[in-house]
């Protein structure tokens, strides 16, 4: 697929030809009775999993909620969920038509409580849904997730409290021995500001490099994304909220940002492994 920093009107065209098979191929795969613990990416920063044995979705997002010209596509290939676990409200996280059309299912949801008002609308019966609360880790067979108060504000005068952003949760996610970090969006860098997690094996990094930042030749953050994810202490780091399409062209991080910061990443701790992942890819956990 073309990069969407130097043709966006192509990538757009591209993404939506090619999302039902993507689609098809992914749900595929990530159903197929394998015990192989893996990540497959639906949108940009939007999850299918199967770990542990435990198949969950976080965040689960259909392309049309982003690019209204995308094909509806059939979620019933969905029916194999255990879990669906959110983050927060933003468009590109939140998708109130999918997830409307995987209420009926036999799963559990996962929902902070800040987001029972926006699900009001779907009617999630109260048996199914599953309040998780900060540090308390939620036994779901052989997947343990751990909710933690995300880093999605930054420093913005003008706004209340001198904050922009809105109340996130971040997921610590550990079955057979491993330990993945998921963080979110985050918009300040501060490592300090999240529980002592120790070692990692990985982590899903949610690339954002400052507001309105993307047509910089030098985005302002680079340094203190990197920065972060280091003092997380992975095992491995995976760069995920890429083309996102439902944004400005200014605020739209590509594979052409992830591979500046694969760049400094290979400069600054060349023993961890770094991987790009867009929508449609998938990595062995």
């Amino acid at each position: 697929m073309s990069d969407p920093l130097s043709n966006p009107d192509n990538s757009r065209l591209e993404a939506v030809h090619a999302y039902p098979g993507l689609f098809a191929r992914l749900v595929s795969e990530w159903a197929a009775p394998v015990p192989e613990d893996r990540a497959w990416l639906l949108y940009a920063a939007n999850y299918l999993l199967r770990t542990g044995g435990v198949r969950w979705a976080l965040d689960p997002l259909s392309l049309c909620q982003r690019l209204p010209t995308a094909p509806v596509v059939d979620p019933s290939p969905l029916a194999a969920l255990d879990y669906v676990v959110l983050t927060h409200r933003h468009a590109d996280h939140l998708d109130l038509n999918l997830l409307r059309r995987l209420r009926d299912l036999p799963l559990r949801w996962i929902v902070p409580e800040f987001l029972l008002d926006p699900l009001q609308s779907l009617g999630l019966p109260p048996e199914k849904l599953i309040l998780p609360r900060r540090l308390e880790p939620l036994a779901l067979g052989r997947l343990t997730l751990t909710p933690f108060d995300g880093l999605h504000w930054e420093p913005a005068p003008g706004y209340p409290d001198g904050q922009r952003g809105v109340p996130a949760l971040g997921y610590l996610a550990e079955f057979k021995g491993k330990r993945w970090l998921f963080p979110g969006d985050t918009r300040t860098y501060d490592a300090t500001r999240l529980p002592a997690f120790g070692r990692l094996d990985g982590l899903f990094a949610h690339l954002w490099l400052g507001r309105s930042g993307a047509l910089l030749e030098a985005p302002p953050l680079l340094d203190a994304f990197g920065r972060f994810c280091l003092d997380l202490q992975p095992g491995r780091i995976v760069i995920t909220h890429l083309d996102e399409w439902g944004r400005t062209a200014a605020e739209q991080w590509t594979r052409t940002h992830a591979r500046m910061a694969v760049a400094w990443f290979h400069a600054h701790a060349p023993g961890i492994p770094v991987h790009i992942a867009g929508m449609g890819d998938s990595l062995t956990l």
